[in-house]
């Protein structure tokens, strides 16, 4: 984030603090049951989220020739590998001859060919198909109409994006990370390492998951035994970069900023949180990150992708992947997960509470705008472009 934003989300966060007020929107938003509970509306943003770009790894996993992982979260067989050029490159995970999965683990390293498991035909880095066993069967077979089918990929912040849709091989993602790229790029995300992933299997809808990440309104009950100690009640700034969103969860010692002691950055005063459209969601913490994507699997069912960017050393100068450094980051990347699961139980909660009928909507609050940009942007891109 540029030095000139960041004293002005500085100042907002001054004035409300000195005002006890929040960012607000101009209106309540409500929102029918039926978006969490309905098989077609499920079917319409799944389909959306294969013609979207996705998060599906991290850049510290893929950082040699021959480094590769698989992401199945979104039903779609997909495999992201660095070739030996160092060029990074995507295809769905499919094998050209009868359809079976090529690449059936999760991720590994020092791989020059894959070979289908099921015939044994075999592809380069590059996706081209190299070998064919029994090849006299298969007389008069166009070898390029053979290869690896090409999907879209870029890395940005730390990250690895992917878009699903193969009808877009050469797809230009700089208009998709415009206003988000260069925010996160300047907290230094881009060198960072992966630390902790998980996946976890939830009982609830995925945009149950995406909204909890989006408000401060319940961070002092939902949160009382974990993070609510630290952060100002519902004191928040919120700026729109349709479809994305950045917002800012106050702490308490941005009190300093009202008595005009403050000596710190923007990092120091509270967590600035990155939403990507359209599941993806990036919370900047004083010294790492940790990053959260929601998979849709079913009306009552979601699977959360994540895990912690964190520096090459910890400001004590341990180099992370040491005994030292990880216990280090296993202690701050508790707290997040800790705080999270709190906010799991809750969604499954509420999930519930949708399917039992007390409620034909719910309804957003003036500052749970973040929660009313979300639908509004998904709603427009269901049946529009993305």
């Amino acid at each position: 984030m540029q030095p000139a934003l960041q004293q002005a989300w500085l100042g907002r966060v001054r004035d409300h603090m000195q005002a006890r007020t929040t960012d607000m929107a101009e209106t309540v938003t409500r929102i029918d049951i039926a978006r969490y509970i309905d098989p077609q509306r499920l079917s319409d943003e799944q389909a959306l989220l294969r013609r979207t770009p996705i998060f599906v790894s991290f850049s510290s996993k893929l950082s040699r020739p021959g480094d590769f992982v698989t992401h199945d979260l979104l039903g779609l067989p997909i495999l992201v590998l660095r070739d030996m050029e160092g060029v990074l490159r995507a295809f769905l995970n499919v094998c050209r001859h009868r359809g079976a999965k090529l690449v059936w683990d999760k991720g590994g390293c020092g791989k020059r060919a894959f070979t289908c498991p099921y015939h044994a035909w075999s592809y380069d880095l590059r996706g081209t198909l190299r070998g064919i066993p029994h090849e006299a069967g298969f007389a008069g077979l166009d070898r390029a109409q053979h290869n690896l089918v090409p999907l879209a990929v870029t890395e940005a912040f730390g990250l690895v994006f992917v878009l699903p849709d193969q009808s877009q091989p050469a797809y230009d993602f700089s208009g998709f990370l415009a206003g988000i790229r260069d925010d996160l790029e300047g907290f230094g995300l881009g060198n960072s390492i992966l630390h902790d992933e998980r996946e976890i299997g939830l009982t609830c809808n995925w945009k149950v998951v995406v909204e909890g990440g989006l408000e401060t309104y319940h961070v002092q009950h939902a949160h009382k035994r974990t993070i609510a100690p630290m952060f100002a009640d519902n004191v928040a700034v919120a700026d729109r970069l349709d479809p994305h969103m950045r917002l800012y969860f106050t702490k308490r010692n941005a009190a300093e900023l009202v008595a005009g002691e403050a000596q710190g950055t923007i990092r120091d005063y509270g967590n600035p949180l990155y939403y990507i459209f359209p599941n993806l969601i990036i919370l900047v913490q004083p010294d790492h990150a940790t990053v959260l994507a929601v998979l849709p699997k079913g009306t009552d069912q979601c699977i959360v992708h994540g895990g912690a960017l964190v520096p090459p050393m910890t400001q004590r100068g341990d180099a992370t992947g040491t005994p030292k450094a990880d216990a280090h980051w296993d202690r701050n990347v508790k707290i997040f997960w800790d705080a999270l699961d709190e906010d799991f139980q809750m969604g499954q909660a509420i999930q519930a509470g949708f399917r039992s009928g007390a409620n034909s909507h719910i309804t957003f609050g003036r500052f749970e705008q973040g929660c009313a940009w979300f639908h509004d942007s998904l709603d427009r891109r269901l049946t529009g472009p993305v």
